[in-house]
């Protein structure tokens, strides 16, 4: 029997090592192009871990002073915090109203909301560019950063209401209003830092969509100097780079960088917010 058991133990690590192999190996091969020399990167002679005469930072330099990425990367920052602080600063009340007011349509207005996340955008690229250029907002970041916040807006409402309704009980509200807060202080002073683990949860994701979202940036921008990286690398990809595969990958890397250190920064209270715990 417990031989029985470590043979089943044993099966399970080197399964779960495999896997681990099989999902790792993908990202390992975009660094190991990203720091390849041009030559060494299309190479078949290349192994899979490099000599160190093969090894070179350059595709690094290259992006940056090459194809203007500092500017793609500042436009990703600009309209990625600024999307996800606007969605959040109108999601937080109306999750908040959903779960707790009652009024005509409630229902009705949630799922609507939620219908938007499943819905097809593409289909609505052609009005909202109409719309944009009416506006005078193509070829401008606050047009993107505008676009953007719609585009997050409904997935931070269901993410922060099923928090609010299910791990906010409703009588620390009443205990806050018996104590002489009215409804707006109740909530600012007592509900919102309770809710700081689920809107930072809610701030991961909508940074995350906003950093890699590509169809609304591309349909929106035509000129270099609002593009963001999502999209300049969209064009890279298409120029004479095509071959220059370790250029490619260090831009890859480059994009990947800002939510991976963002989620290193919040992931103490993701955890909390996805579980519906409040904060402490």
């Amino acid at each position: 029997m417990i031989n029985e058991n470590k043979r089943s133990r044993v099966l399970l690590y080197a399964g779960i090592i495999a896997f681990a192999l099989f999902a790792i190996v993908p990202y390992y091969w975009v660094i190991r192009t990203s720091i390849l020399t041009n030559l060494a990167a299309i190479s078949q002679d290349t192994g899979f871990i490099p000599a160190i005469g093969e090894l070179t930072l350059d595709a690094y330099t290259q992006i940056w002073n090459r194809f203007a990425f500092a500017t793609y990367f500042r436009n990703s920052i600009i309209v990625s915090v600024a999307a996800t602080i606007i969605s959040l600063f109108f999601a937080i009340p109306g999750a908040y109203a959903f779960a707790r007011l009652d009024f005509p349509g409630r229902q009705a207005l949630f799922y609507t909301a939620v219908f938007t996340i499943m819905f097809p955008w593409i289909v609505l690229t052609i009005p909202v560019y109409e719309v944009f250029y009416f506006l005078r907002l193509v070829n401008t970041l606050p047009g993107i950063i505008i676009a953007l916040s719609i585009f997050v807006l409904p997935q931070n409402i269901w993410l922060l209401q099923g928090f609010f309704r299910q791990g906010i009980p409703e009588n620390i509200e009443e205990a806050a209003l018996i104590d002489g807060h009215n409804e707006l202080t109740a909530f600012l002073r007592i509900v919102l830092p309770l809710s700081l683990p689920a809107v930072a949860a809610a701030a991961l994701f909508a940074f995350l969509t906003a950093w890699n979202n590509f169809l609304w940036v591309f349909v929106l921008t035509t000129d270099e100097a609002t593009r963001t990286a999502t999209v300049a690398i969209y064009y890279i990809l298409g120029s004479d780079v095509l071959r220059e595969w370790n250029v490619l990958m260090a831009s890859l890397v480059l994009l990947v960088a800002p939510p991976v250190v963002f989620y290193g920064l919040s992931r103490r209270y993701v955890g909390a917010g996805l579980g519906g715990s409040p904060g402490g």
